[in-house]
């Protein structure tokens, strides 16, 4: 129903007004009005409930604190046992790291005694690998095997590198038994001789850092996945200790238009769980590294999010199949273990926005390990894992694991 209207009609005689209501369509002018002040409310109105939701959100997401330390999980014959810690980092580009921030990783090495380390995402293409080697054996020279996994489809892409301590033994029966040491020329095999003025101070080989580890004997190192699956983009290493194995990932990103994610689900996480089981069938298994997914509501600072179920990492598909790899390969997540519903844990913040001083995160860097690493009494049993947040480096931070071992 529109405005009254009025009708005039002149007779020759007399003039008669008619009074009514005009019914039309489309709505008058004040209907249409009404209407679009309507839709601007509405579209305030979802403005101020995002408002409210990112109000909700702190400036800074603190983070708990974890109540009990790493001793209170040990079993009474714990200081028995030989320890064993590895750390997993995403490094966001070795060879950036190595030239800008090399004190980076001598710190990780030296505060958690780790005896492998691991670098995701180290970006380089096979030639790049010998000199990257020997800067790492410089830096790092108690880590006398080192392995790096690169890949070959794509340049300056993904690729795994781990550093362990110790000769692995396999690649020593290969060698024939012989010491990696390399004899360089005339002058390091019989001395200077007497027309040198100085004798500089000796250097610590890597052989005899080898021969100063006693630490568990690492018995092979291989590339990819069960099969030799998975080596074109160097995505995967495994260690085969004494008495337990170590499998080292950087899991492939969905990518931002998740053109990955079917792949990523039906193939990568099937053969890795396939890969893991393999593993444990012979000895007990820890998983680390950067497993680009945030599994718990508590591993992502802002869930509520309209865009998280659609973003790599956190989509619902990735998330379950996590759970998924957790329940088929009976592991645990070492970190939610040890502190369950502990929240402000992560392990990756966004540098393009700045996130890193917010605590604006998620969690995506893990260690995992068999079940049956934590029953008591267990011969290699986890004693520890930790989020290294203090350490600086790329946009992720390192995590790590401690193990117990009764060999």
């Amino acid at each position: 129903w529109g405005n009254e209207v009025k009708l005039r009609t002149t007779c020759a005689r007399s003039t008669l007004i008619i009074v009514g209501f005009k019914m039309s369509s489309p709505l008058p002018k004040a209907t249409t009005k009404k209407k679009k002040e309507n839709e601007a409310n509405d579209i305030n109105g979802n403005k101020k409930q995002k408002k409210v939701a990112a109000a909700l959100i702190p400036e800074i997401i603190p983070r708990d604190a974890l109540e009990r330390a790493d001793e209170d999980f040990k079993d009474d014959d714990d200081e028995t046992k030989r320890r064993f810690t590895a750390v997993a980092f995403n490094v966001a580009g070795l060879r950036a790291l190595l030239k800008n921030k090399p004190e980076c990783l001598r710190k990780i090495a030296d505060e958690t005694k780790c005896d492998a380390m691991m670098f995701s995402e180290h970006k380089l293409n096979p030639e790049n690998v010998e000199e990257a080697t020997r800067q790492l054996k410089e830096l790092l020279p108690e880590f006398t095997t080192v392995k790096f996994a690169c890949s070959t489809a794509k340049k300056g892409y993904a690729g795994v590198c781990v550093l362990a301590k110790g000769e692995c033994e396999e690649a020593r029966k290969k060698e024939g038994g012989k010491s990696p040491m390399k004899q360089t020329s005339i002058k390091d095999m019989f001395g200077g001789g007497a027309s040198e003025k100085k004798k500089e101070a000796p250097i610590p080989t890597n052989a005899a850092a080898a021969r100063r580890y006693d630490g568990s004997r690492l018995l092979k190192v291989t590339e990819g996945l069960l099969d030799g699956k998975h080596l074109s983009e160097g995505r995967a290493i495994t260690l085969e200790y004494e008495s337990f194995n170590a499998l080292f990932t950087y899991v492939p990103n969905s990518g931002q238009k998740l053109d990955r994610l079917d792949w990523r689900i039906n193939t990568w996480e099937k053969e890795c769980r396939e890969h893991l089981n393999a593993l444990q069938a012979k000895k007990p298994t820890i998983y680390g590294g950067d497993l680009n997914v945030a599994h718990l509501d508590i591993d992502i600072y802002n869930v509520d999010a309209k865009h998280i179920p659609k973003s790599a990492g956190t989509t619902p598909e990735e998330r379950n199949a996590f759970g998924v790899m957790t329940r088929e390969c009976d592991m645990k997540d070492c970190f939610r273990y040890f502190h369950p519903g502990k929240s402000g844990w992560f392990t990756y913040w966004s540098q393009r926005v700045g996130n890193r001083p917010k605590n604006r995160g998620l969690r995506l860097d893990y260690f995992l390990a068999s079940s049956k690493m934590f029953a008591k009494g267990a011969h290699v049993k986890v004693v520890s894992s930790r989020i290294l947040t203090e350490m600086n480096g790329s946009d992720h931070c390192p995590v790590s694991i401690t193990l117990a071992l009764r060999e």
